[in-house]
């Protein structure tokens, strides 16, 4: 008997930092989440979706609950049917943005429930290839040279081996004296990753290029705006550092042009940005078949399912403060790497008693 899609509850969880979060372009105080529950007969399916701004997430959880409305009563398994209908719907709004961040919540939810009647990991359902990916710490905002190494120093702590902070000073030698003080703290054996997100220009990115290999770095994450597709692209071609950049993009058709036009060593998509499972997949394809690694934006509880069945996947992030006690149930980080639970669907429960503490109310 085919599954049908009953009900749904959706929540605009509005969560405050512990301390505020600069980077080059903005500071955080709060992530606004957008959690999803779908309801079959006999499963409940989640979802989620994220943004740091309140009426933007506002606007979310109406956007989440219309999708909801045209799903009831049908079969989840259309799951690719569902995610062109909704396309079509967003044709007077823009098919990328803040629709598709929506869409993405429904789409990862009514694969958890495939993947639940199918009594097996979303992974396994996509044919797994691994059941365990090497997660690297993430923070290093624009705060106090100590804070951040405090930060990196944990993350060592707790077994991870790769650590990533942002640069973006307004004068760039107070990020290469940050690195010199992060490295003497952490010794060497520890890779010490970094991200712009996309505060330079093409030419700083170049004269800065040389600096960030003298120091040991070999991975630099949106160093330009996600669309120059041509300024990264001749970033990469220059530079001997791994370039990596996606994160802001949406769906196959922009991840195409980075990757056609060779803008990317690696690619850090965000499964909420492409639209959910469905999307993801295909980005992952795609990076496959240019034999470029996909490192996941983070979303890691549910990115890993996904990584794990791609042909280059690998890397997940990790920003602990960011979903730290929204999951009843759900894989932990262990030594730096997180093992997939042989629990069917996601394996993930959100916590009532979180939701209900973190409700926004306007």
């Amino acid at each position: 008997m085919d599954l049908i899609v009953k009900d749904f509850r959706v929540y605009h969880i509005s969560k405050k930092l512990t301390r505020p979060l600069p980077n080059a372009v903005y500071s955080l105080e709060y992530i606004e989440h957008v959690f999803l529950e779908l309801d079959t007969e006999e499963y409940t399916g989640v979802g989620m979706a994220y943004t740091f701004n309140p009426d933007q997430a506002e606007a979310m959880k109406v956007l989440v609950e219309g999708y909801c409305r045209a799903l009831r009563g049908k079969d989840p398994a259309y799951v690719r049917r569902y995610w062109n209908e909704a396309q079509g719907t967003m044709g007077g709004c823009g098919q990328t943005g803040l629709a598709m961040s929506a869409y993405a919540a429904v789409d990862t939810a009514l694969w958890d429930l495939i993947a639940q009647e199918a009594g097996k990991p979303l992974y396994k359902l996509l044919g797994a290839r691994t059941d365990t990916l090497p997660v690297y710490g993430s923070g290093g905002w624009l705060v106090p040279q100590q804070e951040m190494i405090e930060e990196a120093l944990w993350f060592k702590s707790q077994g991870y081996t790769r650590y990533k902070l942002k640069l973006g000073f307004p004068d760039p030698r107070e990020d290469l004296r940050r690195l010199e003080a992060l490295r003497r703290a952490v010794g060497d054996g520890f890779e010490i990753m970094v991200d712009v997100n996309q505060g330079w220009s093409v030419k700083l990115a170049r004269q800065l290029v040389p600096e960030l290999k003298a120091l040991g770095i070999t991975y630099l994450e949106e160093p330009l705006h996600c669309q120059d597709y041509k300024g990264n692209a001749e970033l990469a071609r220059a530079s001997d550092i791994r370039i990596c950049s996606g994160e802001c993009l949406f769906t196959t058709r922009e991840v195409f042009e980075l990757l056609r036009l060779g803008g990317a060593d690696m690619i850090n998509p965000d499964l909420m940005r492409c639209g959910g499972v469905t999307e993801f997949v295909q980005v992952c394809a795609l990076a496959g078949a240019f034999r470029v690694p996909v490192t996941a934006h983070v979303l890691m509880e549910v990115s890993a399912h996904v990584m794990a069945a791609s042909p280059t996947g690998g890397l997940l992030e990790h920003i602990p403060d960011w979903w730290a006690g929204a999951f009843a149930q759900g894989p932990a980080v262990r030594d730096g790497q997180l093992t997939l639970q042989n629990l069917p669907g996601l394996g993930i429960r959100f916590d009532q008693d979180y939701i209900q503490q973190n409700l926004y109310r306007a």
